[in-house]
């Protein structure tokens, strides 16, 4: 490579590095409005929570929360496999988790965000307003909700691309959150 093309190549190489840390930053401190927030953006409309104590709180907060607020990782509510499937995820977009590390982590997840108590899925499976808030307005701002027109079979193609991208409803919920959304359409 000649001095010409090497200090070309080298201006390139620190421009290349100077925008992934910028875009770092900007990605943990972004949230685009009436979109997706984007992963590990800060909302700063919520105020930070402290993960639970207990084995795999410190892993968690060592590899989780570099990228996800503890709030998100809290109000999950996800059985045992689907943390499994969230790590798994988490890993193939570049998560280092160590093999050593991963069954604690596992353990913890499922603890202290494992599916709610039977009654609270009950009423939270006719309560298809606490749904939305719960369960669409982690990713989604309301404004983008409103934004939609869709109906009901409009809402349940919506609802089984988030259900395919990782979003957790039983039927139930599913059910009654299409009828809340269905209804609050203008």
């Amino acid at each position: 490579m000649s001095g010409h093309n090497r200090t070309i190549f080298m201006a390139a190489a620190t421009v290349w590095c100077a925008s992934i840390v910028i875009y770092g930053e900007s990605v943990a401190t972004y949230r685009r409005p009436g979109g997706l927030r984007l992963p590990g953006a800060l909302d700063i409309s919520q105020p930070a929570q402290e993960l639970p104590s207990g084995e795999g709180a410190e892993i968690t907060r060592n590899r989780c929360t570099t990228c996800h607020g503890s709030g998100l990782i809290v109000q999950q509510r996800l059985s045992r496999d689907g943390w499994s499937r969230e790590i798994d995820k988490m890993v193939g977009w570049g998560a280092v988790i160590p093999e050593v590390e991963r069954n604690v982590l596992l353990n913890y997840l499922a603890a202290i965000g494992g599916a709610a108590p039977e009654a609270a899925q009950a009423s939270a499976a006719v309560d298809g307003a606490a749904l939305l808030k719960t369960r669409c307005l982690v990713c989604h701002d309301l404004h983008l909700v409103d934004q939609q027109r869709l109906d009901a079979a409009g809402w349940r193609r919506e609802m089984d691309k988030m259900i395919g991208w990782g979003a957790t409803l039983t039927d139930a919920e599913k059910d009654a959150l299409i009828e809340h959304l269905a209804r609050r359409r203008p």
